[in-house]
């Protein structure tokens, strides 16, 4: 990653490329992009952007949880049960990505348990910030902020404020899209979609056939997760680039929708979190954001 004031990607003409270009433009573009995705769980990056990690040549994936739920487990044998589900998830997820040429040492996990993550928004971004120093991506992949998952938000969380971080050491970051996941409205159903916003422009990748058999392979993979072909199209993917969130005012016009799927965390208890992690990260600024 160069610092601020370094030169900057341009074409062959002279004529400088623009992220989404490199991104989303032919596919000789595509390749010579560096990518990162940074995602929550272990099937995030696949089920909303399989089919556009499959057109990179230079692809890293950071996965911040192990993706095991935590109401699937006896309480006397649970331990031993979420660690081989965890072994299982890892495995599924690292033969899915290697179909889309994604080899394993390309792959990264933080291997936080799930609902872990909202109880370290400040370490994350720290160590996402260095991940991405480390890296240099030019295009980053990530969660967007919407209240229905508090992985997928402290994912959220952690990637901007380890942008901002990046910025302060005086280093210029990469372009930031999100991954459209769910949720519907109610937030029952996954879907490859946002919750409306004031977002840029949605960006809806469309797959060929080629792509679409691809993307089947890779979901065939998940045999952990049998219902992840019905809950899921293949038709298209959607990115957008991310809106200016405040991450301690709820998303999706006051709502959030933790309890659906987190135990341990609500909208109070994510909104101190977020308060605690920024005044550490960032004393002098308060606008969370």
């Amino acid at each position: 990653m160069r610092r601020a004031g370094g030169s900057a990607a341009v074409m062959s003409k002279g004529t400088k490329r623009s992220a989404h270009a490199d991104l989303f433009g032919s596919r000789e573009l595509a390749r010579q992009t560096r990518c990162v995705v940074i995602v929550a769980h272990p099937d995030d990056d696949v089920v909303g952007a399989g089919g556009l990690i499959s057109r990179l040549d230079n692809v890293k994936v950071l996965h911040i949880t192990d993706g095991v739920p935590k109401n699937g487990y006896a309480f006397d044998t649970g331990a031993v049960k979420e660690s081989a589900s965890a072994r299982t998830r890892r495995l599924e997820s690292r033969t899915a990505l290697a179909l889309a040429n994604v080899p394993a040492e390309q792959i990264v996990e933080f291997g936080l348990s799930t609902e872990q993550a909202p109880l370290e928004l400040a370490e994350l971004a720290r160590r996402i910030a260095s991940f991405l120093r480390q890296s240099a991506p030019d295009v980053v992949l990530t969660n967007p902020y919407e209240g229905g998952d508090p992985d997928h938000d402290a994912t959220a969380f952690a990637t901007h404020a380890a942008l901002r971080l990046l910025r302060q050491s005086g280093f210029k970051p990469p372009s930031v899209f999100e991954i459209a996941l769910y949720p519907t409205p109610d937030g029952n159903k996954r879907v490859l979609d946002f919750l409306p916003s004031e977002a840029a422009e949605i960006t809806t990748l469309l797959l060929d056939k080629k792509a679409r058999d691809l993307k089947r392979q890779m979901f065939a993979c998940f045999t952990s997760q049998p219902n992840l072909h019905r809950e899921n199209s293949f038709g298209r993917e959607r990115f957008r680039r991310p809106p200016r969130y405040n991450f301690a005012a709820p998303p999706n016009g006051g709502k959030f929708n933790y309890e659906r799927v987190a135990a341990g965390v609500d909208c109070v208890a994510w909104q101190e979190l977020v308060r605690k992690a920024w005044s550490e990260l960032f004393p002098d600024d308060q606008k969370f954001h």
